[in-house]
């Protein structure tokens, strides 16, 4: 047993003295190649910084530059007075739109104003023309003196014929009789103008003692 525990100790001793003769000759070797690594720097391109001969402004020819000094250039107008120029013409041209469309506005209105206004007068005068045809009567009966006359100046003033005015018996109340050969077409505007004037919205009968078309009396 002792034998064996002495070649066992031997041989761990060589493996030692291997391993530390391996690890020299590595760190040469990696000596080595870092000093070649700085003998050799890296050489830079230097970096060309010329123009190529198609940029290069081309040479004028003498009858060229003649003419340029004769005539030179006419220089740049500044972007700022142009868009004062274009502002100043927009506004000028909104304007005159703006007066072309009010005067169109305003003869529209002319013209559409004009049909209006000729039919309003031409119904009014068909309402005064057939008012004209109507005659009427108008008798006070209500005791008070000069009520007659007028309501007789009211309805003249709206476009009837008086026909005659008078007195009747004490009357309750406004009241109108209409003449049976009076055409009903007629007393349309009649009807309109007793119940707004006297507050008579229908007949009291049919007139018989007169010509007349119709007869308001006036009662108290």
């Amino acid at each position: 047993m002792p034998k064996k525990s002495a070649k066992s100790a031997k041989s761990s001793k060589k493996s030692k003295a291997v391993d530390e003769v391996v690890e020299k000759v590595v760190e040469k070797l990696e000596e080595k190649s870092e000093e070649k690594i700085e003998e050799k720097p890296v050489e830079e391109k230097p970096v060309e910084t010329s123009v190529p001969d198609s940029l290069a402004e081309p040479e004028l020819s003498e009858q060229t530059e003649e003419a340029l000094e004769e005539r030179p250039l006419e220089e740049e107008v500044p972007l700022e007075k142009k868009n004062r120029k274009l502002f100043w013409m927009g506004m000028i041209v909104m304007g005159v739109v703006l007066i072309l469309t009010g005067w169109f506005l305003c003869k529209a209105s002319q013209i559409w104003q004009e049909p209006v206004e000729e039919v309003v007068e031409a119904e009014d005068e068909v309402v005064q023309l057939e008012k004209g045809e109507i005659s009427l009567d108008v008798f006070n009966g209500s005791g008070v003196a000069g009520i007659a006359g007028r309501t007789a100046t009211i309805f003249e003033d709206l476009g009837y014929e008086i026909y005659e005015i008078g007195n009747a018996d004490t009357t309750e109340g406004n009241q109108l009789y209409i003449n049976p050969d009076i055409d009903e077409e007629l007393l349309d505007n009649l009807w309109e103008d007793v119940k707004e004037e006297l507050d008579i919205e229908e007949s009291s009968g049919e007139l018989e003692d007169s010509t007349a078309s119709a007869r308001i009396i006036l009662g108290r």
